[in-house]
C-alpha cells in the first residue's frame, strides 16, 4: 500500500510563513525582497469533468505585497470557467471532435483585495475572502478533500464538494533549475507542485443568472469574462442550474516565486474516479526538475504509483494550430510515451475545447495567457512482458497551456474546439 503524506497541516497556504520572512529579511536585501513579494504565485485548483459542468474553481494568490503595481496585478483571482451540458466526446482521442457551433461555455473572474481575504483562519486550507460584489469559502478537511462555496451578486453561485482519493497524492516536487537571470541566482526563482488529488470524486451545484451572462456575453476586450450565445440562449430559457455527483476531478496547490511572464507550462491530467486512476504530466518551461508525469492504479488489490521523469519521457504535439485569440500556437492533439524501471506509458490527448485566460490590466499579465484545455484520453500502461497493468479509453482530460506571448489580440475572447 502506498503511505500517505497527509499530516493536519500540509494543507496550508504557504503565503503568510513567506511573508513573516521576507519581512525580516527585507532590511538585508530591500530589493531582492520586492522583487520575491512581487513575483510570488499561489494557486488552488480545482478541476470538475462532468457532462453537467467540465471546468475548474480555482484560485490563485498573486503579489499578495501589492509590489510593482504598476507591473504585475494584485491580490485574490477567483475563477470559475467551464463547458456546460458537454457535447458528447469522442469514444476515442483519434475521432474528430464536434462542432463547437452549440458548445455552451463562460469564464468569469474576481479579484478579491488581499485585505479581504483570512488563510488558514478556519483550519489549514481554509479561506474566506469577500467584497460588496462576491463571497468565497473554501474549507479543507485534510490535505485532499474541500468543500467550496461561491456566491456573487451578479448571479453566480457554486457549491462544490471534492473528495480524493485514498493515499493517491503525488509527494511534492520543487524546480530551481529556471534559467537565466531569474533563474538559480540571487534572485531565487523556485516553484513546488504539489499535487494531493490527482483523482477524486466531486459533487456539486451551479447557478447562473441571466444578467451576469449578459454582462459576459457583451464584454469588451478589456473584460477578461465571457459567455457564448448557445450558454445564454439556454439560461434565457429557464435552464441556469447544473449539478453533478461522483464525477472525476483532480486538485492542484502550487506555489513560489516566479515571474509571471516567464512562468510557462503545460500539463495534463486524466482522473478516473470510477477506476481508481490517472495519469498527470506537468512541465514548467526552462525547468528539468519539473518536467514529469505521474501514474497511480489499481493493481493487486492495492494502489500503485509510478513517476516518469524527464529522462524517460517523450511529449510531441502531433498536431497544432494557430490561435487568433491567444496569438500563438497551440497543441490539438498530443502524443506522450514514458518508459522507466520495466513500464511503459503510452498516452494519446485530443484537445476538443479551450478556454482562454486572458488579463489586459497591466504588463505582465496582458503578454501571457493560460489556455484551459478540455478534452479526451487513450492511455495503456504496460509491464516489460507486455502485460496491461491499467488503460482507459475516451476518457475526459483537463489540463492548461500557459506562456508568454509577444502579441495581444484586443477584440473580445472566445472558447472554440480544438478543432
Amino acid at each position: 500500500m502506498v503511505a500517505t503524506i497527509d499530516t493536519s497541516t500540509a494543507a496550508r497556504w504557504h503565503w503568510p510563513d513567506l511573508a513573516a520572512s521576507l519581512r525580516s529579511a527585507r532590511r538585508r536585501s530591500p530589493i531582492g525582497t520586492t522583487l520575491n513579494a512581487a513575483s510570488y504565485i499561489e494557486w488552488r485548483y480545482y478541476a470538475v469533468l462532468s457532462p453537467a459542468f467540465h471546468g475548474v474553481v480555482g484560485l490563485a494568490l498573486v503579489n499578495p505585497e501589492y509590489r510593482l503595481r504598476a507591473v504585475a496585478e494584485s491580490g485574490l483571482l477567483l475563477i470559475v470557467a467551464g463547458v456546460l451540458d458537454r457535447p458528447n466526446l469522442p469514444a476515442r482521442a483519434v475521432a474528430t471532435p464536434p462542432a463547437a457551433a452549440a458548445t455552451a461555455a463562460f469564464c468569469w473572474m474576481h479579484l478579491f483585495p488581499v485585505t479581504a481575504c483570512r488563510f488558514d483562519a478556519n483550519g489549514p486550507g481554509s479561506l474566506t475572502a469577500g467584497d460588496s460584489e462576491c463571497c468565497v469559502a473554501l474549507a479543507h478537511r485534510g490535505l485532499a478533500s474541500a468543500d467550496i462555496e461561491i456566491e456573487a451578486g451578479a448571479g453566480l453561485k457554486l457549491r462544490l464538494e471534492h473528495v480524493g482519493l485514498t493515499d493517491a497524492a503525488i509527494p511534492p516536487q520543487t524546480g530551481r533549475d529556471f534559467p537565466g537571470a531569474f533563474g538559480s541566482g540571487s534572485f531565487g526563482a523556485h516553484w513546488t507542485v504539489d499535487c494531493p488529488s490527482p483523482v477524486a470524486s466531486t459533487n456539486g451545484r451551479l447557478s447562473l443568472g441571466a444578467g451576469l451572462l449578459t454582462s459576459l456575453a457583451q464584454a469588451s476586450g478589456s473584460t477578461p469574462g465571457y459567455a457564448t450565445a448557445a450558454l445564454c440562449e439556454r439560461v434565457a430559457a429557464g435552464g441556469g442550474h447544473w449539478h453533478w455527483q461522483g464525477t472525476a476531478g483532480y486538485y492542484e496547490h502550487s506555489y513560489g516565486v516566479r515571474p509571471l511572464p516567464l512562468h510557462g507550462w503545460e500539463f495534463v491530467f486524466v482522473p478516473d474516479a470510477v477506476a481508481g486512476q490517472s495519469v498527470v504530466l506537468q512541465t514548467y518551461r526552462g525547468s528539468q526538475a519539473l518536467r514529469y508525469l505521474d501514474v497511480c492504479w489499481q493493481q493487486d488489490g492495492a494502489l500503485r504509483r509510478q513517476r516518469f521523469g524527464t529522462d524517460a519521457l517523450r511529449l510531441s504535439w502531433t498536431e497544432c494550430t494557430h490561435d487568433p485569440v491567444l496569438g500563438v500556437r497551440r497543441p490539438l492533439a498530443r502524443r506522450i510515451l514514458a518508459e522507466a524501471e520495466g513500464l511503459r506509458l503510452e498516452l494519446y490527448n485530443r484537445v476538443v475545447h479551450r478556454l482562454p485566460f486572458l488579463r489586459p490590466h497591466t504588463l505582465a499579465v496582458r503578454h501571457f495567457f493560460i489556455s484551459e484545455e478540455i478534452g479526451v484520453a487513450d492511455w495503456t500502461l504496460t509491464d516489460a512482458t507486455g502485460r496491461v497493468l491499467a488503460a482507459t479509453a475516451g476518457q475526459p482530460c483537463g489540463g492548461e497551456l500557459a506562456h508568454f506571448r509577444l502579441r495581444a489580440p484586443r477584440y473580445r475572447v472566445a472558447p472554440t474546439t480544438g478543432g
